[in-house]
């Protein structure tokens, strides 16, 4: 059936029940229903490398937050480097604080020199017996009695030289000494001789004690 020429207004709305029974049964009421796409298996759960699970995560190229895990400790502090191994400017390694403790150090000590014993020992022997005349001395020339001239114990420290000769000399008083008893003392362990070491210098200490005075 030929249909006039369709005027869409608000008479339209009214003529769409005429239009719809006058037989407009056109391609609109032939096209059947689109059928659903077939659902897709579903994956064991707990299997995130399944095709389910790959496909609805999130793609390759999505992009988001870098997150720092909060139990994440900082990282140390780098280790301070020692001051004799940090290395110069130029390069080179700093060789100051070496050559610092080498100019420190005490040079080496010369070889101790040889006497026999029993000849030494006689030697020092005939000199101790001359060093009781220095409280004598002492008690003359204050002219005092040589009870008054207070001398008892003396630690003696001398150097025999490769000559023979004495060396260097030092008086100690270990108990109270009359200070002019150990001038007497030291001025004459200066001129002491013995006999000639082998090998270097002999380094020489006694104790020495006065006769006790009556």
């Amino acid at each position: 059936m030929k249909l006039g020429r369709f005027v869409w207004s608000t008479w339209g709305v009214r003529l769409a029940p005429l239009f719809v029974a006058l037989g407009t049964t056109g391609p609109l009421a032939s096209v059947p229903a689109r059928a659903a796409p077939p659902a897709r298996p579903a994956a064991p759960a707990g299997d995130p490398l399944s095709p389910s699970a790959l496909l609805s995560g999130p793609s390759l190229y999505e992009t988001g937050k870098v997150g720092v895990s909060p139990d994440t400790a900082p990282a140390p502090a780098p280790t301070p480097v020692p001051q004799e191994l940090q290395w110069a400017g130029n390069g080179e390694k700093s060789i100051k604080p070496v050559a610092a403790d080498i100019a420190d150090a005490p040079p080496p000590r010369p070889p101790e020199g040889v006497i026999a014993p029993a000849r030494l020992d006689r030697e020092i022997a005939g000199y101790f017996e001359a060093l009781d005349n220095c409280r004598v001395d002492v008690a003359r020339a204050k002219q005092v009695a040589v009870g008054k001239v207070t001398a008892d114990q003396l630690w003696l420290r001398w150097t025999i030289e490769p000559s023979g000769e004495t060396g260097p000399t030092e008086v100690v008083a270990t108990t109270p000494v009359d200070l002019d008893v150990m001038d007497c003392v030291k001025s004459a362990m200066s001129r002491w001789t013995f006999t000639a070491p082998r090998g270097g210098a002999v380094h020489v200490e006694r104790a020495f004690a006065f006769r006790k005075v009556p």
